[in-house]
């Protein structure tokens, strides 16, 4: 469905350095796009031998019981963290990115009717599209191997608060930004997420090189979107800007979420039986684990877009615990 053109629309002028910045990047996609390489023999590749996943991206890993595990459960634990991982990961590219990117191709975002910004939004949709493949892929063959194939997972946190702060605004150009600043965070974010398991040793060779190619292209979105919301600010309102300064630091929390509601559908699906209890103790000490996520490249774009100089976005991002 395509929404309305918001008021603050216009024709992106030629020869400003966002633009000239975004053609190269978009030049250098044929070179760098990970979907332009060849395709992973996953199943070949697969080993049993391996960790699926890295103990220290279990939300309770530091919890008594998890020392206890026997072999079998902590495996179960750790390859249905990487289920989870990528189920997370689909959810950000069909649900959260890929949208604002058709929004940007019909030229429905403030700043984004230059045929530059359209040519890159469609790039990284096409490397959106990749990437479900790929982590379906190694989910699909994980889930196979670990007898994890009636695992189901709920409706993640981060989705769900989305959802939730939309529906809190009666506008569209409104529910628009919320969305709009959910994908800008994730984008400019989530190269450091990945990170964490593409640079691990010791885990699944697959879900290793898997999350790199991922990585490789997220670092390119990165400064995609950092040079495509220096546009987008350029072209809102008086009363726009107040509102996207105000909602920028926010999805940083939603990304924050330890997911509990699934680790606890998870344990539950595992026959765990300490569930409530670990799940307990974790959620009363911090269900959303700021202090785990790098905010900085965040703070960063905010002082470059001079969006940290307005009343509404440090009160916000003060509000939000980022500064």
């Amino acid at each position: 469905m395509h929404t309305a053109i918001l008021d603050s629309d216009a024709p992106v002028a030629s020869g400003n350095d966002c633009i000239a910045a975004l053609a190269k990047m978009g030049e250098m996609w044929k070179d760098r796009a990970q979907v332009k390489n060849e395709e992973f023999e996953v199943d070949m590749m697969y080993s049993t031998e391996y960790d699926d996943f890295l103990d220290r991206l279990i939300p309770f890993h530091q919890h008594p019981r998890y020392g206890e595990l026997d072999d079998d459960m902590r495996t179960k634990i750790l390859s249905s963290g990487w289920i989870a991982y990528n189920e997370k990961t689909i959810d950000i590219e069909s649900k959260i990115i890929s949208p604002i990117c058709n929004e940007i191709i019909y030229g429905t975002v403030p700043g984004t009717r230059d045929e530059t910004i359209r040519w890159l939004a469609a790039e990284t949709l096409v490397d959106e599209a990749y990437h479900v493949l790929m982590v379906l892929n190694t989910c699909r063959i994980t889930r196979a191997q670990r007898g994890l194939s009636d695992l189901r997972l709920p409706s993640f946190d981060l989705v769900n608060n989305i959802e939730l702060e939309v529906a809190k605004y009666p506008e569209n150009w409104q529910k628009k930004i919320v969305r709009l600043v959910a994908c800008i965070v994730s984008e400019v974010f989530i190269s450091d997420y990945l990170s964490l398991l593409s640079d691990a040793e010791g885990v699944q060779p697959i879900n290793q090189i898997t999350t790199d190619a991922h990585r490789k292209d997220e670092l390119a979105h990165s400064g995609i979107f950092r040079h495509l919301t220096k546009e987008i600010v350029q072209h809102l309102t008086p009363r726009e800007l107040a509102f996207f300064a105000q909602m920028l630091p926010r999805p940083m929390r939603w990304f924050a979420s330890q997911e509990l509601n699934v680790w606890e559908t998870i344990l539950q699906q595992l026959g765990y039986a300490h569930t409530k209890e670990v799940i307990g103790d974790i959620r009363a000490q911090a269900e959303v684990a700021l202090f785990r996520v790098d905010f900085s490249e965040l703070i960063a774009l905010s002082e470059e877009t001079g969006l940290l100089d307005t009343p509404e976005g440090r009160e916000s991002f003060i509000a939000e615990g980022l500064l």
